[in-house]
């Protein structure tokens, strides 16, 4: 009996242990938890938010578990769910497929990321450069090249043509303003840029090479990235089947817009396609984009750091997410409808993708990478903290157009600095701490804007350092006279339409005499204004600098017309027997039309 129980025990001990060694991994039970909770989590916050969406597709990978939610209506109106075949637009995503383009001929000897640029172009490419400095890929990458931004072209509803790459880069209204690396101004225009230059040296056009080098060997079948999507038919059909929505849940129409520009922002495919580039940038080797393990461990190492900090702000043409594990890298924006957000932490072997079919959405696309990736835990300092009061001021983005009409945008993307307590700011009504000096972080918005760090600049003073540009200091008396003479303008503006208005009334009842130049002039103002507005809302909705040209080209008649009046008015008064009344409204008359006038001038509406 005894030998028979001893037997058993032996036995009993002998499975223990094979289960304990092959068949009990408390790891996987881990995984499996930690992916359980995860997905309530994921779960619980889009219900949370479950007003707040049209629809919505995520995918989250961690290690080799998968997270896939969809959620709400590609199209609300014909009550369309978001499925599988639901095609969103990736917007700025896009331009990870031109950095992975980049690196890859960087890889087989192609392409150095320090050479400059001009070994790369063509010798008759007109180029927007006018310092003598080189720009290097790695210039354009960390959109350090030094170009200022345009609002026009950039996107266009049914355009008349289809241009090349090439021809669409010389014709951009570009400038370069910045000597190069000496200020972080994100750029479409450098963006393209590199996009040619893997069409020059690869010697194939930029969508052949994608198709060839990226979709291809990832099996990405539902994915386009031509402007009119021209290179996937059942890419075109689909997006036939989707809307694009404002935050208030309002159909945007139209909502398909062509980008000429098209590597940086014309993407468009479905989640699960996109997925399978998630899945080879976690890769451990980065198969099947790259042949060598270390070009995909180069593509993460930061390449750009925070102004006087340990902190990295771009690797290789992926933004960093400030986040708890503190190397989390990717890209996230907008389109005319739609947004998305595509990020990356290879240490961790965790990647997030969020698509949604809204514009300027950010509670997904900001708030999932969040939860997925956790809030950004500075490394403690034993520093003493500096006082904040230095960084007072108004500072403007550098990714603004610096010349034409539109540079008037930038008077409403200022934002204003005030230290709060000695050591704490407040910017845009956020409260940012110090957490040492020169970098501050706010609770009160998503991770991907936590970080604002501050800087002295040898030529522009202090300099603001956030996520996708650097803000500038704006001197207040430059600021108060900008803004100083548009409210002139309207007031001037504002007296025009009443005074014409009056005058037509008292034409009507009595029959009072019309002094004509005097009531010309003031009808000319009325109708300037409508055309500088006209010109603003057609900017907004997108159009082309080509349709805005005779609009423009009126404001430039117009001041020609308005001098020559004015200096006749002025002869007028001298030798007109006016009341001291009429007189007065004389004088203004001339006055206002030539601060609208140096309106026109000063903000270029002309051109």
């Amino acid at each position: 009996m005894s030998n028979h129980n001893n037997k058993a025990f032996k036995t009993f001990i002998c499975f223990l242990l094979l289960w304990i060694l092959f068949g009990y991994n408390p790891l996987s039970t881990f995984s499996a938890n930690e992916n359980t909770v995860l997905e309530n989590k994921l779960e619980n916050y889009m219900i949370e938010h479950g007003g707040d969406v049209a629809g919505l597709a995520t995918i989250v990978i961690d290690q080799d578990e998968i997270v896939y939610k969809m959620k709400g209506y590609a199209n609300i109106e014909e009550q369309i769910l978001v499925n599988e075949n639901t095609v969103f637009e990736w917007a700025p995503v896009s331009k990870i497929l031109i950095w992975i383009s980049v690196l890859q001929l960087v890889e087989t000897g192609k392409l150095n990321l320090e050479t400059d640029i001009e070994t790369y172009l063509p010798n008759d490419f007109r180029s927007k450069t006018r310092f003598e400095d080189s720009i290097t890929m790695h210039h354009l990458m960390h959109y350090t090249a030094g170009f200022d931004d345009s609002y026009t072209d950039l996107m266009i509803h049914r355009p008349t043509k289809k241009s090349s790459l090439r021809e669409v880069l010389e014709e951009a209204d570009i400038k370069q303003i910045f000597p190069p690396g000496d200020v972080v101004a994100y750029s479409n225009y450098g963006s393209g840029l590199a996009a040619f230059i893997v069409e020059e040296v690869s010697g194939l056009d930029y969508l052949e090479y994608i198709r060839k080098n990226i979709f291809e060997p990832l099996q990405m079948t539902k994915t386009a990235i031509d402007s009119e999507l021209d290179d996937n038919k059942w890419v075109k059909e689909q997006r036939g089947k989707v809307q694009g929505y404002s935050n208030a849940l309002q159909l945007i129409e139209p909502n398909f817009y062509s980008i000429p520009m098209y590597p940086v922002g014309s993407a468009i495919g479905t989640a699960t396609d996109l997925q399978k580039l998630l899945q080879a940038l976690l890769a451990e080797d980065g198969t099947p984009l790259f042949k060598d393990k270390k070009t995909i461990d180069i593509m993460f190492e930061p390449t750009l750091y925070y102004p006087g900090t340990n902190i990295p702000r771009a690797a290789n043409g992926l933004f960093y997410l400030p986040s708890k594990s503190q190397h989390v890298y990717g890209h996230s924006g907008n389109s005319m409808a739609f947004s998305s957000s595509f990020y990356v932490d290879r240490k961790e072997r965790i990647g997030v993708l969020v698509l949604t079919n809204m514009k300027d959405e950010s509670t997904f696309t900001s708030g999932i990478p969040e939860i997925i990736f956790g809030e950004y835990a500075h490394v403690e300092n034993e520093v003493n903290l500096e006082n904040s009061s230095q960084w007072n001021g108004i500072y403007e983005p550098a990714r603004l157009p610096s010349y034409g009409f539109s540079k008037v945008y930038g008077l409403f993307l200022r934002g204003k600095t005030k230290h709060s307590g000695s050591n704490n700011l407040i910017m845009n009504d956020l409260n940012y701490s110090q957490l040492e000096p020169g970098i501050y972080k706010t609770e009160d918005g998503p991770s991907l804007y936590s970080l604002d760090v501050y800087s002295k600049h040898p030529q522009m003073k202090n300099v603001l350092s956030n996520t996708y540009s650097d803000l500038l200091y704006i001197p207040y008396y430059k600021h108060f006279l900008e803004w100083g003479g548009i409210i002139l303008g309207l007031v001037a503006v504002t007296f025009s339409f009443i005074y014409s208005l009056v005058t037509i009334l008292r034409r009507i009842w009595n029959k009072n005499k019309l002094h004509i130049f005097l009531f010309s002039q003031h009808v000319l103002n009325v109708l300037m204004f409508m055309n500088v507005l006209w010109i603003g809302y057609k900017t907004l909705s997108m159009t082309s600098y080509a349709f805005l040209k005779p609009f423009l080209t009126l404001n430039l008649i117009y001041i020609v017309i308005a001098l020559v009046n004015c200096g006749f008015l002025s002869v007028k008064i001298k030798n007109q027997s006016l009341s001291k009344r009429e007189k007065l409204v004389w004088i203004i008359t001339v006055i206002f039309t030539v601060i609208l006038c140096v309106n026109i001038l000063y903000w270029e509406f002309y051109y």
